[in-house]
């Protein structure tokens, strides 16, 4: 979601979780081209840049305590929600992504296992 040009940030309950920062593909998008991250060419989009990688598949900004630029992150760092990939796919399409080496079949599920928790009130507004 953006807002004005910028990401618009909304509360994510991680509660430590890291996983969308493994084996990630963060395209950086435009307003981010400058921010002087470390990056690499995206696998999947030709001509696009994503947050670099270290040998064991994690997002380099990735350390001890969580992700190490949380404050000026970039715009689909700040806007993602394993809920909505949950939202937005079925176990078998996100199979089909997993197989496809395109989506980490555990940020699916920790976003599915979100989503349950959600009171009544809560689902009807992410639906």
């Amino acid at each position: 979601m953006k807002k004005g040009g910028k990401a618009e940030t909304r509360f994510v309950p991680c509660n430590g979780c890291t996983l969308c920062c493994q084996g990630d593909a963060v395209r950086l998008e435009p307003e981010d081209r400058d921010a002087g991250y470390q990056t690499e060419p995206h696998p999947y989009i030709p001509g696009a840049l994503m947050i670099a990688h270290k040998a064991n598949g994690e997002c380099v900004y990735l350390d001890e305590r969580g992700c190490s630029i949380h404050d000026h992150a970039p715009s689909l760092c700040r806007s993602a929600d394993c809920r909505s990939v949950a939202l937005r796919f079925d176990f078998e399409n996100a199979m089909r992504l997993h197989r496809l080496g395109r989506l980490d079949i555990r940020v699916w599920d920790k976003g599915r296992k979100l989503l349950e928790a959600l009171t009544p009130q809560e689902k009807r507004k992410k639906a």
